[in-house]
């Protein structure tokens, strides 16, 4: 039996439904959760470089960041 779960997608200007099928193999919630890993530290990486300062202040903020997310 396939595990899947109706979300809702709301930082859109309309919301969007989707279905999402998870994973069964434990291979695969773990290749899952290391993918949203990947795709959220590309969106952290990105909001820092719009951000308009010096490069020594958004390593801070990155360092920060990461150890308050460790701290969790």
């Amino acid at each position: 039996m396939l595990m899947t779960k109706e979300v809702w997608i709301i930082r859109t200007s309309v919301p969007v439904k989707m279905k999402v099928y998870y994973p069964r193999t434990k291979e695969g919630q773990q290749e899952l959760t290391q993918r949203a890993a990947d795709v959220r530290a590309d969106y952290i990486n990105w909001k820092l470089k719009q951000l308009n300062c010096p490069n020594r202040q958004k390593i801070e903020l990155l360092d920060s960041v990461i150890k308050t997310l460790k701290h969790k």
